[in-house]
């Protein structure tokens, strides 16, 4: 296992940016993200606590969008249906991303690429890692 200058495994750093998207701590984990950028500049560690972080953001964003729109359920009938509903579509989300921190928990702790599926999209993307995909003319 990688160590860094402090003796403290990079697993653990990513680890701990899961468990920061898993309570919904996405200051922390961003905090976590430029620690890891600045003091340890190691790609896989950057690119797994980079997942972790955009987990935590949409965690972060459903929260405020339903913060936002939680005056309308004020309104006595209509209130009631948008509850619901977005009760039901909040908590769908909600167990998509604690599944997603745990799997992603599980995969670090082991040394592995957590591999959350936009997550690591987007981290590749923010870390210059894309795809170049060549298409070529077939004879005519």
């Amino acid at each position: 296992m990688k160590k860094d200058k402090f003796g403290i495994c990079f697993n653990f750093y990513a680890v701990l940016g899961f468990v920061l998207a898993l309570l919904g701590h996405t200051t922390l984990a961003l905090l976590l993200l430029g620690f890891v950028i600045v003091v340890h500049q190691d790609q896989w560690l950057t690119i797994q606590v980079m997942q972790a972080f955009f987990l935590s953001l949409v965690s972060g964003i459903v929260n405020t969008i339903v913060g936002i729109i939680s005056p309308i359920y004020a309104i006595p009938l209509l209130g009631a249906l948008f509850s619901t509903c977005f009760g039901i579509v909040t908590s769908l989300i909600s167990l998509v991303v604690i599944v997603m921190a745990i799997i992603g928990i599980t995969k670090t702790a082991q040394g592995q690429d957590a591999n959350i599926p936009l997550a690591k999209t987007l981290a590749g993307k923010a870390f210059g890692l894309v795809k170049n995909i060549t298409y070529s003319q077939g004879n005519q």
